[in-house]
């Protein structure tokens, strides 16, 4: 901001020595002189045109910004839309509401329908019971993986003896095993299931996968025990003598240890077999569709969960909106007030300005008449009063706006008086609003599920 500059600085911009200096040769100021001469006009021209000018420039803009500010301030509108909340709230959830309901419906409409293909399902299959299977398959494939290990680890310690790779190579070949009993456990526990199928050809086409699958491991599992007595005699040759010897012999193993893989074997194919076995339901496809079922059901649960959570949601959206909406208010009103003491300043320091101004020239024209005089080596002749603004002539600052904003500021505080309450009631409407909305989904749901037969009534 430029303010009014020292004595010394203006006498220095005047060049008021070399003025006296030119007026001393001209003979001014007269001796018996009873005005102002050139030189001291142009003295109050100077600090009116470029320090007061200069000053009023920027006084003015602050008070132009300042009225910007103001005139920024939304408070009247912000206040309308608080007490407008209800229709804001109608509008917000119209549109969500709609999607609730629709995704509600469509979640409804497939549970109703998985339940009635399972329905179907036990209708057709003869079935009145609920289906039997382990809720989690997380315990099941733990058990089956201790089990593949431990056949494998036992297996890889007889099977090292004979292996040229020593330890690795026995449980290398241990793995092998234990994956191909995997594999016979599966197809044993799927031929089983599907033995206790009501279609009689599919049961006697089970029941001979099953006897084949059964014959087939137990041959296998023989056959490593005869494998692992011949690799002990030669390793070169152990497959070839383990084929002969089974094929003649199939009970003629005469090694403990190789008897013991076979029965390790053994046990790990049961338990194997039975537990891909017990993790569903005996009836094939059974446990699948219940699944599917069970989990649509929590699927519309969760639907339900959810949609009462968005409505939370939404409503703590509004609630956070109206509390920014309320501080927002408080902020702009402080700093509208703020605004008003800070224009009223700038037009107060003005007018110290104006003052200090005038004591400025009044330095400047006695410095004039006392250089003059050291210059003509006797008194000034002049002793009159000193030069004085005409103050009419000085530049006003424009407030326009400010005694409008003024006039705003009583009814700004009207508003404050009221806003507390404004903003209790519009809290209180987003709550009604989100019960009534969450009492009209619970309805909803109920209707539902008696008209698709999800409950009984």
């Amino acid at each position: 901001m430029t303010s009014i500059p020292a004595t010394k600085a203006a006498i220095s911009a005047l060049k008021i020595e070399q003025r006296v200096e030119r007026d001393v040769k001209a003979g001014i100021p007269e001796l018996d002189r009873r005005n102002h001469t050139e030189s001291e006009e142009s003295m109050r021209s100077y600090v009116v045109r470029e320090i007061i000018g200069r000053v009023h420039e920027n006084r003015q803009r602050e008070l132009d910004k300042e009225l910007a500010d103001r005139s920024a301030v939304d408070i009247r509108q912000l206040h309308q839309e608080m007490k407008n909340t209800e229709s804001l709230v109608e509008k917000s959830t119209a549109g969500r509401l709609a999607n609730l309901v629709s995704g509600l419906k469509q979640r409804a409409q497939e549970y109703a329908a998985l339940r009635m293909d399972l329905e179907m399902f036990r209708q057709r299959n003869g079935l009145t019971r609920e289906a039997i299977y382990r809720e989690s398959k997380l315990l099941h494939y733990a058990l089956i993986f201790f089990i593949v290990i431990m056949e494998t680890v036992l297996n890889a310690f007889f099977l090292s003896k004979g292996s040229d790779l020593g330890l690795v190579g026995g449980f290398f070949q241990a793995f092998i095993i234990s994956m191909i009993n995997l594999g016979f456990a599966v197809f044993l526990a799927f031929s089983l299931r599907h033995c206790f199928h009501q279609n009689p050809l599919r049961k006697i086409g089970a029941g001979t996968l099953f006897l084949g699958v059964l014959v087939t491991a137990i041959v296998f599992v023989l056959g490593v025990g005869h494998y692992r007595e011949a690799l002990e005699a030669n390793p070169f040759t152990a497959s070839q003598v383990a084929m002969t010897t089974l094929q003649a012999q199939p009970l003629g193993i005469q090694d403990f240890n190789s008897w013991i893989m076979v029965v390790v074997s053994g046990i790990a194919l049961v338990l194997l077999a039975a537990k891909f076995f017990v993790v569903d339901d005996r009836y094939p496809g059974y446990t699948a569709i219940t699944r599917r079922v069970k989990q649509q059901q929590r699927m519309w649960r969760e639907a339900h969960e959810d949609a009462i959570e968005s409505v939370n949601e939404m409503a703590e959206d509004i609630q956070e909106s109206i509390s920014e909406t309320e501080k927002t208010i408080r902020a702009q009103f402080i700093q509208f007030k703020a605004s008003i003491e800070r224009s009223e300043e700038i037009h107060r320091h003005y007018h110290e300005d104006i003052i200090k101004a005038q004591g400025l020239l009044d330095e400047l024209v006695r410095y004039y008449q006392s250089y003059s005089a050291r210059m003509m080596n006797r008194r000034s002749a002049y002793f009159g009063e000193l030069l004085r603004f005409e103050l009419d002539k000085l530049p006003q600052l424009n407030t326009t706006g400010l005694a409008q904003h003024k006039r705003d500021l009583a009814t700004f505080e009207e508003v404050m008086d009221a806003l507390d309450q404004s903003y209790r009631e519009a809290l209180g409407v987003v709550n009604r609003r989100c019960e009534s909305i969450q009492a009209s989904l619970a309805a909803l749901v109920d209707t539902l599920e008696l008209d698709h037969g999800l409950r009984r009534a």
